[in-house]
């Protein structure tokens, strides 16, 4: 796979309770598009999901680089579209969604 042209990187901190996203224009640009995609599905009463990965991981949608010591790089993204109802029976909605 070919090497991003553009900043799109997940990365946790060492305990992995913090997520650092690091984009440049074109990096928010391609993850707004696949938002929209996936949401679109949904509107379309479809769930779906697409993949997000490193080059490292046979992808060239993430980049590799990452600013700060201490960081674990995240080579895989997976992003899910769940309508509400598909929500609900699974236990994802919250109480005010209900």
């Amino acid at each position: 796979m070919s090497k991003p042209d553009h900043v799109l990187n997940f990365a946790t901190d060492k305990d992995g309770n913090q997520l650092f996203i690091h984009a440049d224009a074109n990096g928010l640009d391609h993850l707004i598009r696949l938002l929209t995609r996936i949401r679109q599905k949904i509107d379309g009463n479809i769930c779906d999901h697409d993949h997000l990965m490193t080059d490292a991981w046979s992808g060239s949608e993430l980049s590799e680089r990452s600013m700060a010591d201490g960081v674990h790089l995240i080579h895989h993204v997976k992003i899910y579209g769940w309508t509400k109802e598909w929500s609900q029976k699974h236990g994802l909605a919250g109480q005010a969604e209900t």
